[in-house]
């Protein structure tokens, strides 16, 4: 991501502190935002699994503005870094004006929680995002929240899920990407795990299951720093 683009993300987070900045800047250069953009074809919405800070809200706010946003995580402290961003856009122009034009979408929502009992949240998606998130999941946990997610995708062939994900732990690359995710989370104490560091599965594991609730796959390797992928599932 170019830094005038990383910048204005962070621009929304004048509270952040400085940890918390350098974490999202590391976020925002791992996971190549402007690869995600031609999967997610869905109309109206997205929904962000595993939001953190919940940058990508504001990376779409400029990209795809008619999205409207919705997202969640686990980890109490960066959903409240999230909505101290959405309270500090809210008071640089009202909401009330954003529904008016046309060309701006309504603020962000996040929630901390498990997505699957956020009352307030619509029953289906256009779109439904796991970025680096389901490799901190144990296995039977994965398989729960995906067909969960599978049910709560909207109608029609353009509303896609799209997961990404860690290649399996091989080499070097590898388990210095599980390394990293064990420092943040045991060490620093900066991520919060579902009780999983090393829990990748190979994208073959995604695809039969995706396969199994009559869905379609499609897959794209990421040049990224750690070995990654795209998966983009849907109808």
């Amino acid at each position: 991501m170019e830094k005038s683009e990383a910048a204005r993300i962070l621009s929304y987070y004048p509270t952040a502190t400085g940890f918390q900045r350098w974490h999202m800047r590391g976020r925002l250069d791992l996971c190549p935002y402007d690869a995600l953009l031609k999967h997610l074809r869905g109309p109206a919405s997205i929904l962000d699994v595993g939001c953190g800070y919940g940058h990508l809200a504001w990376y779409l706010r400029a990209k795809l503005p008619g999205l409207r946003y919705f997202g969640t995580d686990i980890d109490a402290n960066k959903i409240a870094v999230a909505n101290a961003s959405r309270v500090a856009e809210a008071s640089r122009v009202s909401e009330a004006s954003l529904i008016a034009e046309k060309n701006i979408s309504v603020l962000p929502e996040f929630r901390v929680g498990d997505v699957r009992v956020q009352p307030d949240f619509p029953a289906t998606f256009g779109n439904i995002v796991f970025l680096d998130v389901l490799y901190l999941m144990p296995w039977e946990l994965q398989c729960e929240i995906l067909r969960w997610a599978f049910t709560r995708l909207a109608t029609g062939s353009e509303a896609s899920l799209v997961i990404k994900s860690m290649d399996e732990a091989k080499g070097f690359t590898g388990w210095r990407a599980v390394a990293e995710e064990w420092v943040m989370v045991r060490v620093l104490k900066k991520t919060v795990s579902s009780g999983e560091l090393n829990g990748a599965r190979s994208v073959v594991d995604y695809r039969e299951l995706a396969a199994a609730a009559g869905l379609k796959s499609e897959l794209e390797t990421l040049g990224t720093f750690n070995p990654s992928y795209y998966l983009c599932i849907h109808r």
